[in-house]
Parts: C-alpha cells; sequence; structure tokens
C-alpha cells in the first residue's frame, strides 16, 4: 500500500514537472512564465533594464559609492547561449573616492622609503654605539688590572744614583 501511494506521488510529481516550463539561467517560474530571478535584469527588455538602473541607484548609492547595471557577467559566453537575464548591479567607487584611495596608499608607501633609511641608520648606530661601549668596558678594565708605565715610574721609590754609573757600585 506504502509503495503504491510513494509510486502515485512520484507520476504526480513528474506530471507537474513536465507542465513547467524550463527556465534559463537566472531564471525563476513564477507560476505563469521564467522570469529574472532577483538581482538579474533583462537588457532586451526596456522596462527591465530601466528597473536594474533604478535599483541599483537606490541600493548602492552612497557618499563613497553608486551602482550601475553591468551587462557583461557573460561576456565570455557566445551571444547565442547567453542567458535573457543578463544585466546585474554593480559597485562602483566615485571618482574622488578612487583618488582618495590612491592618495592614502601612495602617503604609506612614500612614508615606508622615508622611514626605511632612517630606521637602517638608527640601527647601525645602535650596534656601533654597542661595540664602542664593549670596547671601552673592556680598555678600563685592562687599565685597572695592570698599572700602565706611568704609574710604575710614579709609584717606584726614588733612587738618585740609579742612573748615574759613578755612583752605586760596590
Amino acid at each position: 500500500m506504502l509503495v503504491k501511494v510513494v509510486a502515485l506521488l512520484a507520476f504526480a510529481g513528474v506530471v507537474v514537472a513536465q507542465d513547467q516550463p524550463v527556465c534559463s539561467v537566472n531564471q525563476l517560474f513564477n507560476g505563469q512564465i521564467c522570469t529574472c530571478a532577483p538581482g538579474y535584469f533583462s537588457s532586451a527588455n526596456d522596462e527591465s533594464k530601466s528597473r536594474c538602473e533604478d535599483e541599483c541607484e537606490e541600493v548602492y548609492f552612497s557618499f563613497f559609492t553608486y551602482g550601475k547595471c553591468v551587462g557583461d557577467i557573460f561576456g565570455k559566453v557566445p551571444k547565442d547561449q547567453q542567458p535573457a537575464c543578463n544585466l546585474r548591479c554593480g559597485l562602483r567607487f566615485r571618482l574622488w573616492t578612487s583618488i582618495a584611495i590612491f592618495a592614502v596608499f601612495a602617503a604609506a608607501a612614500t612614508t615606508l622609503l622615508l622611514l626605511l633609511p632612517m630606521c637602517i641608520s638608527s640601527c647601525a648606530a645602535c650596534l656601533h654605539a654597542k661595540k664602542a661601549n664593549k670596547n671601552a668596558k673592556r680598555v678600563a678594565l685592562e687599565a685597572q688590572s695592570q698599572p700602565s708605565k706611568d704609574q710604575q715610574v710614579a709609584t717606584m721609590g726614588y733612587n738618585p744614583y740609579a742612573y748615574w754609573p759613578y755612583y752605586g757600585r760596590a
């Protein structure tokens, strides 16, 4: 019994499916005819084209952007195989927005180009200072550990006859 009901429902679905026309890409069956899916418009129909322009202006209009109908979304498909619904809203930047974005990127690149040499030179100066400090510590430690010739002479006892050949000999 259950098998008969399932078979009957499947047959009814096939009969209903045969009554519906097969819609092409970007089209939906609205119960009577195939119409463009939401967000898609037909360039062949003037009403659909104007509706596309109106909707694009309304949806994407802002201080930075505007909307425009794009008709070349199927540009790589041959003309005879393109679907009827071949228009879609596209987001476009306003001219001053594009200029401002370019200026920001140019300023960032310029900043990097000017900052890198300064960073490299300050890093090199830091490394040289570190090396000089290490060398100065080494010299100071050597000076403390063994006295110099001047310090040795200064600390020697005074012998007035040390350098005369006549005196101080036995």
